[in-house]
């Protein structure tokens, strides 16, 4: 359950809440507004989901998702949140650019979180 406390992760979880509080209080951050909670959105479930595999399921605190996989992650949340919501609830609007920041997450989280552990310096 450390890993759940990685600097990154912890500074996505960080700017999520501050962009949202910022929403809630009607002051949006302008440059970080928009898309900065879809790029964050995949590294962060993709942390959560990792970090969960590592302890029940493959039970190896080395493993790391492959790019396929993460760029899956980015696949499934693109077409839930751009495709499918927008067409169940108005509250939901399509934006493509909503689509290449799920996939720069992918690719984010790969290059900082998806290297075998001897390539990258790993936090205890």
């Amino acid at each position: 359950m450390k890993r759940l406390f990685d600097p990154l992760f912890i500074s996505y979880c960080l700017l999520w809440g501050i962009i949202h509080l910022c929403r809630y209080l009607h002051q949006p951050v302008p440059l970080l507004n928009g898309h900065l909670t879809d790029f964050l959105a995949v590294p962060a479930m993709a942390h959560i989901a990792l970090t969960f595999t590592r302890l029940f399921i493959v039970r190896n605190q080395q493993y790391t998702y492959p790019l396929f996989y993460l760029l899956f992650m980015a696949v499934y949340t693109s077409v839930v949140f751009e495709w499918l919501m927008p067409r169940l609830s108005p509250v939901y609007t399509r934006d493509i650019w909503d689509v290449v920041a799920y996939f720069a997450g992918s690719l984010f989280y790969y290059c900082f979180h998806g290297r075998p552990a001897t390539a990258r310096q790993e936090y205890p």
